[in-house]
């Protein structure tokens, strides 16, 4: 093959992928009941459940040509729209078409198009210039031309009414047609390049299963979605709950001063441990860590708060089991060896990192610290056999205190 007929189909094939590309914009910007099609009412069509419906020419050029007023890609492109009309494929007062080029407008019928004001006198303006640019055509536009101009002026401008230019200034292609790809789908920056890529590669892969099945090319909103969810949860949400290394998460002294006569650290007491305890020390800790990176998970999105009620769901159903299995049906009845039941319920309950948000958890200060605050007023879980009678007797302790102020 010579270096020019390379070059020419080199272009051609970049024209047919140019069409993909342009249908995954308008699958990333549609409604949710939209379809969108690839060379069947137009190179790109999106029709929604009312009725309207954009037509888009999709115009990809490798070289120095561009659209151009004079040119072929611009007749044929108002021919095609005008014969739409008249056959009645679609109805003109519910359609938008597009004329859409990776290069940019930069003079004569084209460029006016894009800027045109919407006013009567602008449009009938602009279809006497089309009519003026039409005279006398060139031997390879002539029947487009033709076909075009035999229209009378009030059919050339309700179709111009309706058009849009969409050059390289508005991010027609490319990377800047990626960006608002990854924008209207709300991708995160990670992982916009690996989704894009493999959403186009859907587009590509069911428009050519189509073809070959020799059905029409209409893709839905619905499987997009679906394949959308699939991506993000492959590339994005594989490790999405990614939580903060203890280390990093700070935790000063007035923090665990204020945390010292907690219930949660009483419930440890009662199982015979010191103030000055590692095992509560650590559990304070643990306690503030936790709750600081719930609020930083809550911010960034990541987790709802029906995951963390999922997740303390999770936590009681198994500290119950737990606690079943370690205490005997016959409770002793001396304290020391309740204590020694409470610790085995304690210990054999933390050392455990639950999921959240069905995904698995690495660092244990969640949990653990999710365990101490379900140990808190008002609990939810406790340690020690008799926690419910001691509480109570708390609770009665605490009423007297008040009164007798």
């Amino acid at each position: 093959m010579s270096e020019r007929n390379a070059h020419s189909a080199a272009g051609q094939m970049a024209g047919y992928l140019f069409q993909p590309e342009r249908a995954l914009f308008r699958l990333a910007t549609s409604s949710r009941d939209d379809v969108i099609g690839i060379e069947t009412l137009d190179d790109i069509a999106v029709v929604s459940p009312d009725g309207s419906t954009k037509l888009e020419q999709a115009k990809h050029y490798v070289s120095d040509a561009n659209l151009s007023g004079r040119g072929k890609d611009f007749w044929k492109s108002l021919n095609i729209w005008l014969e739409a009309i008249e056959n009645e494929e679609v109805e003109i007062s519910k359609t938008e078409f597009f004329l859409v080029t990776n290069k940019t407008a930069s003079s004569g019928l084209i460029t006016d198009l894009k800027s045109l004001p919407d006013t009567e006198k602008n449009r009938e303006e602009w279809v006497a210039k089309l009519r003026a640019v039409g005279h006398a055509p060139s031997d390879s536009i002539k029947d487009y031309v033709n076909s075009v101009l035999k229209r009378g002026d009030d059919d050339l401008k309700k179709l111009v009414k309706q058009i849009h230019v969409i050059d390289a200034t508005d991010a027609s292609h490319g990377e800047k047609l990626r960006e608002q790809i990854a924008d209207g789908l709300h991708l995160a920056k990670e992982n916009e390049r690996e989704i894009i890529d493999s959403l186009l590669g859907w587009v590509h892969s069911t428009t050519l299963d189509l073809i070959r099945a020799g059905k029409p090319v209409w893709l839905t909103r619905e499987n997009f979605d679906e394949r959308l969810r699939r991506l993000n949860y492959q590339f994005q949400d594989k490790k999405l709950i990614q939580e903060t290394a203890e280390a990093l998460i700070p935790v000063t002294e007035q923090d665990r001063a204020a945390r010292k006569s907690k219930l949660f650290v009483k419930q440890l007491q009662w199982l015979g441990l010191s103030d000055d305890d590692e095992q509560i020390l650590e559990a304070i800790d643990d306690h503030i860590r936790s709750g600081t990176e719930a609020i930083n998970l809550s911010r960034k999105g990541v987790v709802s708060k029906n995951d963390f009620e999922a997740f303390d769901d999770r936590l009681i159903k198994r500290w119950k089991n737990l606690k079943r299995q370690h205490t005997p049906t016959q409770l002793p009845t001396e304290e020391e060896k309740k204590q020694s039941v409470g610790k085995a319920i304690l210990h054999n309950t933390m050392g455990y990192c639950e999921s959240l948000a069905g995904q698995p958890t690495s660092e244990l200060y969640l949990t653990q610290g999710a365990y101490h605050r379900l140990a808190d007023a008002p609990p939810s879980v406790g340690w020690h056999p008799d926690y419910e009678q001691k509480i109570n007797l708390l609770t009665e302790e605490d009423k007297q205190n008040e009164t007798s102020k």
